[in-house]
């Protein structure tokens, strides 16, 4: 039992030879392993009896004679280097710790004692540094090359040759050994095929509105060239059957026609094709200040003055039909002007609507809404003049002659002007922004497409009114300054009264209903002035006067529109101070979305 303890003893100790180095023995001499030395049991002679045995302690001997020869090993360049004593390591990076074992130095030979104290060579691979010597404690191999690689390149023991193949140039970084790249989602990294982003669901009302507003801008756009063409025509035939002043007339609207069908029509048409075809939103609607405007209507006017003082204003007809449309344009797009920046409250707030939603409006008052209302009112009028001896058609443009100095025909003359054209007027002019009432966002809104609308309404009824007689035409521009606020304060608050009607709030109906009349009898009201001439008595008389500024004679029922135009003003400018945003309005994606 007590050598069997001291045979364990002695067990416990061996370790492996690739992982020990010689260590001192008792005597100082350098021992091998115990791992080497097995051999057979050898008892010291004098010894004998189990106390001596135990005293001594039984050790494996090993003859001490010379070792025999190695067996021949092929000679290459991958084992020229290699301990033939170490065992190839092939997946350890760390070397165990040596472990001490007690043994006399005296029983190694000279030769084992240097063989066994050698250190280990690690062999050195082509491409990879040599590591370091001794027991590092790790070894890291160089990262790999980007792209593609051979399989056989990961082995990190076998020496490969690098690939000539080095991939792509552009792409992720290279990471260290090991580690792994995270892709991003697609379209995200400028790979040279990305892909396209989703594009958002189309809202289909919006796309509807785009595809009508696209198909209407394409009908004014050929209105408009055939209003250039009429304008030719006219010109060729006026000598054969049309007077001066008719011809003049002709030329005048058609020539406003022509404009309104071209310019308005293709700007139309070039917002229709971004939001049907490209999906692109719409910049928000600005003009210049209102007093540019104002200045420029001014100084028509006094240029007007100035040639009808030399008798040169009807010299010229094509002067004369300029000055004409610019003073029937430059008051109204004040107006329009005044009204859209005072709706941009607070300053740097948005604009209360788009450009493609006011070219929508403007161009639709100046087409559908003076067509829907010319041929509703005629049809009105001769169903009221069905029967009568006297058109009151042609006693609304020649009231002076004798047929039409009656009581009959005046009556008929009121319930034309007076009640027919506003109601029908009012109705109708904001007719093509309804079909946006439910996406507006704000009364703001409303209220400027509206006055669009009675604007574009305006430019082609006032041309018609200053072109009636040539030969007055500057006092009819005097008195048509403040139709643009008339038309244009009208279709607004009946936009209006629509956005209440569809939008949630209290007295919802009342609110529409207010506002449509408002605008029915403020167009009555201003019609209505022309008949104060008709009333008996000196009262009558007063509003037939007529008095002189420079060159121009007016009468004093004029002077009632002028006051008419000045409340109308100051109501404008109170509605609008009343329905402006107090606070900046946060814009969801765009300012007009991407169908509007």
């Amino acid at each position: 039992m007590e050598i069997a303890g001291s045979i364990l003893e002695e067990s416990s100790g061996i370790v492996s030879s690739e992982q020990q180095e010689s260590l001192p023995g008792g005597d100082g001499t350098q021992r091998k392993p115990t791992s080497e030395l097995w051999g057979p049991w050898v008892v010291p002679e004098g010894e004998s009896g189990t106390n001596n045995r135990v005293a001594q302690g039984a050790q494996f001997r090993k003859p001490l004679e010379p070792p025999a020869s190695p067996p021949p090993q092929l000679h290459n360049e991958a084992n020229s280097d290699v301990d033939p004593q170490a065992s190839f390591r092939e997946h350890t990076t760390t070397t165990a710790p040596s472990i001490p074992v007690a043994a006399p130095a005296a029983e190694f030979p000279q030769s084992q004692q240097v063989q066994q104290a050698q250190q280990f060579k690690p062999v050195t691979y082509a491409g990879y540094p040599a590591p370091v010597a001794g027991n590092p404690p790790s070894q890291a191999f160089p990262p790999p090359v980007v792209g593609y690689a051979p399989p056989a390149s990961s082995y990190p023991n076998f020496a490969v040759p690098s690939p000539s193949y080095q991939g792509y140039t552009s792409g992720p970084p290279a990471l260290p050994y090991g580690a792994y790249y995270s892709y991003p989602s697609p379209g995200a990294y400028p790979y040279p095929f990305a892909y396209p982003p989703p594009q958002p669901k189309r809202d289909g009302y919006l796309f509807g509105v785009g595809i009508a507003a696209f198909i209407g801008s394409i009908l004014v756009l050929l209105g408009g060239l055939f209003s250039l063409f009429l304008l030719f025509f006219v010109q060729t035939v006026r000598t054969n059957t049309l007077d001066s002043g008719q011809s003049f007339t002709a030329t005048v609207v058609f020539a406003a026609f022509a404009l309104i069908g071209l310019i308005g029509g293709g700007y139309s048409l070039y917002h229709s094709v971004r939001s049907v075809f490209l999906r692109k939103p719409s910049s928000g609607f600005a003009l210049p200040p209102f007093w540019i405007f104002v200045a420029l209507y001014a100084a028509v006017i006094a240029g007007g003055f100035a040639l009808r003082s030399g008798g040169q204003d009807v010299a010229n007809l094509t002067l004369l039909a300029l000055l004409i449309l610019l003073a029937g344009f430059f008051p109204a797009m004040a107006v329009l002007a005044l009204g859209n920046r005072r709706l941009r409250f607070p300053r740097g707030a948005a604009w209360p609507t788009s450009w493609r939603r006011f070219m929508l409006a403007i161009v639709s008052g100046a087409t559908l809404g003076i067509l829907v209302a010319g041929a509703l009112e005629l049809v009105l009028q001769a169903a009221l003049a069905n029967g009568q001896s006297v058109n009151p058609l042609y006693c609304l443009n020649n009231p002076a002659v004798p047929e039409c100095q009656s009581s009959n025909v005046y009556n008929l003359l009121f319930i034309t002007v007076v009640i027919i054209a506003p109601i029908v007027e009012e109705t109708v002019k904001p007719l093509a922004v309804i079909i946006l009432i439910g996406r507006m966002r704000s009364a703001a809104e409303a209220f400027v497409l509206g006055l669009a609308c009675g604007i574009g309404f305006d430019l082609i009824e006032t041309s018609g009114y200053i072109s009636a007689k040539t030969t007055e035409w500057l006092n009819t521009a005097l008195i048509r300054t403040g139709s643009g606020l008339l038309h244009g304060m009208g279709a607004a608050m009946v936009a209006l009264g629509w956005y209440y009607l569809t939008h949630p709030g209290k007295n919802r109906v009342p609110k529409a209903v207010g506002c449509w009349l408002y605008a029915i009898v403020q167009h009555a009201l201003w019609n209505g002035s022309a008949f104060l001439t008709l009333l008996p008595g000196s009262t009558g008389e007063f509003f037939s006067t007529s008095f002189t500024i420079g060159s121009v004679t007016l009468q004093y029922f004029e002077l009632v529109n002028a006051g008419e135009a000045t409340g109308i003003l100051l109501l404008f400018l109170y509605i609008t101070y009343r329905i402006r945003e107090k606070t900046p309005r946060v814009e969801a994606g765009t300012v007009s979305g991407v169908g509007t």
